[in-house]
């Protein structure tokens, strides 16, 4: 019996992790792009407290989706959430085969899933939020802090219910020794990633202070307070009942007691399980890495801000706080986008 075949796009370090954890059962091909030369011939080096070290061959490395392949089972997303910047369909397109391949997308913030229903509606759609401590310290080479889990679930409007090749996936990463929770409605719990992410990231992105700064800078602090407690109160408009006073004391007291002195990212997702704030951060052997903002690189803008911007105003809630950090951001993001157009 042939094993699953697994294409994994964007190969940093959760695509690499995962990519890893999933080779104990399938046939697993990476496309990598600045470090395809070095995990072409060297593989993949990875230090990880759960799951030990060792040197990952992918069985197939590629620099680009490819075109008239053996039909995939999976094809695994781990690219950044940047729709300024690229079509995640239009990417995975050449992969995806009606009737056989399923889509995961292991990716922040909201709506990530739209593009993919949009491009193949028969396609079912595997949403996974992942909770795990990683870095890609160097070409190739990954570090894992700590545990991970993952949340995986349907995309509720999806015309496909995908509930049997969820649980056939999941299966296989429990095989890899991963720790996998199964949810019926991924939004909510998408939802809930952004009550931080949504509200630290942006804060340190901007004022470029990390977290115990903020804590610490009541200014700071105000428009983090304001904008947890619109994102809670867009997810209750949209139907995820969340008590605003309930979460935003929840996000800053595990802040206070997992996240001090850590510098948040839009796109980090550091480890541990759905309470623990670990998951929005830096790990600690990685404190000295700059911001997308401050290395030049685009920040996931849209799917931590603006589509739930755009999703509160569709239900008539006012959020101003989180309009006016999406401007900034957004603002900022332009400018980034088109220095990096003049090099």
């Amino acid at each position: 019996m042939s094993l699953p075949r697994v294409l994994t796009v964007g190969t940093g370090a959760i695509g690499a992790i995962y990519s890893w954890r999933l080779s104990l059962s399938c046939h697993v091909t990476t496309v990598c792009r600045s470090n395809f030369e070095v995990v072409r011939h060297n593989g993949l080096k990875i230090e990880s407290k759960k799951f030990g070290n060792e040197i990952f061959f992918p069985n197939q490395v590629l620099r680009h989706v490819p075109v008239n392949e053996q039909p995939y089972d999976y094809v695994l997303v781990t690219l950044k959430a940047l729709s300024e910047v690229y079509n995640v369909a239009d990417i995975i397109a050449p992969a995806v085969t009606k009737g056989k391949t399923a889509v995961v997308l292991i990716q922040n913030g909201l709506g990530v899933e739209e593009p993919i229903v949009e491009r193949f509606p028969d396609t079912p759609i595997i949403s996974v939020v992942a909770y795990i401590g990683t870095s890609q310290v160097s070409s190739g080479e990954i570090v894992m802090v700590g545990d991970e889990s993952l949340m995986v679930g349907n995309y509720k409007p999806s015309p496909v219910n995908a509930d049997v090749q969820i649980d056939r996936f999941a299966d296989l990463l429990r095989k890899g020794g991963c720790t996998v929770h199964r949810v019926d409605d991924v939004e909510k719990v998408r939802w809930q990633k952004l009550f931080w992410n949504g509200a630290f990231s942006p804060v340190c992105a901007l004022s470029r202070m990390n977290t115990t700064e903020i804590l610490n800078h009541k200014p700071a602090m105000t428009t983090v307070k304001n904008l947890i407690a619109e994102l809670t109160t867009a997810a209750s408009a949209a139907g995820y009942k969340y008590n605003v006073d309930e979460q935003v004391a929840a996000m800053l007291e595990k802040t206070r007691s997992t996240a001090m002195d850590y510098k948040a990212s839009f796109h980090v997702s550091s480890s541990s399980e759905l309470g623990e704030m670990q998951h929005v951060i830096f790990s600690r052997k990685s404190l000295n890495r700059l911001l997308d903002l401050e290395r030049g690189q685009p920040m996931e803008v849209e799917a931590i801000l603006g589509t739930p911007l755009r999703r509160a105003k569709a239900l008539g809630v006012k959020v101003p706080n989180l309009e006016m950090i999406y401007n900034l951001c957004s603002s900022a993001n332009a400018h980034t986008l088109n220095m990096r157009a003049r090099e």
